[in-house]
């Protein structure tokens, strides 16, 4: 028995020698070969983004980075690290570049980069330091100077919220496309040290603009030391991402509205406030295309201030909100009361739903209108400043800005709502796009509020001390159809609801990627359709349609251009003050805000009543500003009258700029000295 155990044990033993060394011998040969492997990752350069004509909005320059060799210093003891890390430390404080060892040394033994990824201490470094560590290098052995491609901006601030910013990929980032196997599938991987896009076109964009790294195979011994290259592939570049705005517009509508947003801050308004004007926000949209020509949003920052991290002090001052948070995108993030540029929405459902039929559509405007059937004290609802506009259809009602008028409707389409349905103005408002994202692509956008009964009463149950009551009035009624009350819209979506009316009803996405092309030659203008490629160009996408009947949609345009072209329009002043080349239509609003003074709100579009079709769609928004007609109308009309004469002066580089500047500095201080010295007399002595 003995005997037979024995043999059934080195039976089995043989058995298996036999499947491991004949059967199972390729497997193990992967896994032997696997141990000796390693992959170097090294980073593709970024594509570029243009403007609509082919400017370069972002680019790339070369930066020198310090970094370690975990390889040559991983058989060092730890005194001699803790000794070279104290040396290196004082070369870069040195050189203007403030470290401290313990730093490193957490950089060091960051698990995020392997073994032989090159672990970045500071980047762009001067040539001079360059040259100290090369002379130095017997003492820096585990220390290495490469060079890298980072992004410039040869803008500086403009376009700064569209272009957006990179930085490096956080832990948390980089673990996700692990966990999600993208890493694995994608011949984009990231690593620990690479680039990502955090905001605007650059994160918006990411796949098109990231380039494909070298991820090098190299085989090494037992102890990790290299031996030799399996494989080599040389890093890609991204593609090149063209925008739909025009950097010339751009420059514009940003300088028009910092002007008005520096000369308002601190005035006091007609109403005895005092204006802060925070922010403000300009977008420009082609209404046959949905394509943003402009999108501007005040303040803002440099983002070549961000190309190398942030600090956490850089990163409060762009966020602090008494600094107007630059970081903010007011333009597609903001939400504000659009005032009484809703009334459009409310004409629309007033003539839509049949309330406004023939012989019901004029209404006796006596200064002030009292709700149907209510009795209290909050019956009332005057038009502002008290002002009576006597008989008025809908169009002079939206030309003189009645609100008395609008109440009316607002009133009736709620006593009637068995008729008309509980919400007939919400419907028309969200046909146009309001309460909704606009579906632009860049990441961040809002949604705006558009109250309903149906919301009242969910908030309610969900948050009944912000929102006590559940049941909606005719007073909420009232205030939806001026624009009051608890609607809220971005800038971006008023703009796209009006450019939805100037082409006739078809809602478009607002779309900011013109196309995405391919450079043959990366050295080379990528502006010239010599040397690219396009690789796809994106169309306009419908949302929607908002359908008119009859002679609605003139009615309503007539009320419009009425606004800006008749005497009595709201926007007639400025826009007889600063005339475009061609006939406008607009709506001017004024929303009241608890506590602060009115923000100031104008939405236009052109030109009209030509053969050709309106091109242009804008809204100007500033809140804690004053009326829309005083302040958001004039800003827009300044925009628009080089834009409808095609005098849209040129926009120079930030750096052409800075020459200029101390240029005109210089030749300022060359005059004053010569007026100095022309006027010095001297005095004989006696």
């Amino acid at each position: 028995m003995v005997g037979l155990v024995c043999i059934s044990l080195f039976a089995s033993l043989l058995v298996r020698l036999w499947y491991l060394q004949l059967v199972d011998q390729n497997e193990f040969q992967v896994r032997a070969s696997g141990i000796n492997l390693r992959t170097v990752h090294e980073e593709g350069t970024r594509g570029r983004v243009l403007d609509r004509n082919g400017k370069v909005l972002v680019d790339n320059r070369v930066s020198i980075v310090v970094g370690i060799n975990r390889q040559k210093l991983k058989d060092t003891s730890d005194g001699d690290r803790t000794s070279e890390f104290d040396r290196l430390a004082a070369a870069l404080t040195s050189f203007g570049f403030p470290t401290k060892a313990p730093v490193i040394q957490k950089r060091y033994d960051d698990k995020r980069y392997g073994p032989l990824d090159l672990v970045p201490i500071v980047t762009d470094v001067s040539p001079e330091l360059e040259l100290y560590i090369a002379e130095h290098s017997d003492e820096l052995t585990g220390v290495v100077v490469k060079r890298r491609a980072v992004r410039t901006y040869p803008y500086g601030e403009l376009a700064a919220h569209i272009v957006g910013y990179v930085g490096k990929i956080s832990e948390k980032e980089l673990n996700s496309r692990k966990e999600s196997g993208e890493n694995a599938r994608s011949t984009k991987a990231y690593g620990a040290n690479d680039d990502i896009g955090k905001a605007g076109i650059e994160a918006a964009a990411e796949s098109d603009l990231r380039g494909t790294p070298s991820d090098r195979t190299i085989q090494v011994d037992a102890r990790g030391n290299y031996v030799s290259t399996v494989k080599e592939a040389s890093p890609k570049a991204g593609d090149d991402v063209w925008l739909t705005i025009d950097i010339d517009l751009q420059t514009l509508a940003e300088q028009k509205l910092s002007e008005q947003l520096d000369a308002l801050r601190g005035t006091v308004g007609k109403d005895g406030k005092v204006l802060r004007a925070p922010q403000g926000s300009v977008v420009i949209v082609d209404p046959n295309t949905g394509e943003v020509l402009a999108m501007a949003s005040y303040p803002t920052y440099d983002p070549s201030q961000l190309v190398n991290g942030i600090d956490s002090q850089l990163w409060a001052r762009l966020n602090d909100k008494l600094a107007g948070q630059p970081l903010f995108n007011w333009a597609m993030q903001g939400t504000y009361a659009p005032g009484s540029t809703f009334k459009l929405f409310t004409a629309t459902a007033g003539l839509e739903t049949g309330f406004l039929a023939p012989g019901n559509d004029v209404y006796s405007d006596r200064g002030v209108y009292t709700v149907a059937n209510c009795k209290g004290e909050k019956c009332d609802f005057r038009n502002s400043g008290g002002s009576r506009y006597g008989s008025v259809d809908v169009s002079r009602a939206l030309t003189v800005s009645s609100d008395v008028y609008f109440y009316w409707i607002g009133d009736q389409l709620w006593q009637q709502r068995s008729t008309f349905g509980e919400q007939s103005i919400q419907d028309a408002a969200a046909s146009y796009g309001v309460g909704s994202r606009t579906g632009i692509d860049l990441p961040g956008e809002a949604g705006g509020r558009l109250p309903t009964p149906s919301l009242l009463k969910e908030l309610h149950a969900q948050y009944p001390k912000a929102y006590p009551r559940g049941s909606w009035f005719a007073g909420d009624n009232l205030n939806t159809a001026i624009g009051q009350g608890d609607v809220l819209v971005t800038p971006l979506q008023l703009a796209n609801s009006y450019a939805t009316f100037a082409n006739g009803g078809t809602r478009y996405a607002p779309r900011i990627v013109s196309k995405v092309t391919r450079p043959s030659d990366i050295g080379k203008d990528p502006g010239d359709p010599a040397n690219f490629n396009v690789i796809r160009r994106p169309q306009p996408r419908k949302l929607g349609q908002v359908t008119f009947t009859g002679d609605h949609y003139q009615r309503i345009l007539t009320g419009l251009e009425g606004v800006v072209q008749s005497g009595q329009g709201t926007a007639h002043r400025p826009y007889s003050e600063n005339k475009p080349a061609w006939p406008m239509a607009g709506k001017t609003g004024t929303a009241q805000v608890n506590g602060k003074a009115d923000t100031s709100v104008f939405v236009a579009f052109g030109p009209t009543n030509t053969p050709v079709p309106p091109s242009y769609a804008i809204s100007v928004v500033i809140p804690e500003a004053g009326f829309g007609a005083d302040v958001s109308a004039p800003v827009a009309f300044r925009i628009m009258q080089p834009v409808s004469a095609g005098q849209v002066p040129p926009t120079i580089s930030a750096a052409d700029r800075k020459r200029q500047e101390a240029a005109a500095a210089a030749a300022a201080a060359a005059a004053a000295a010569a007026a100095a010295a022309a006027t010095t007399t001297t005095v004989a002595p006696k």
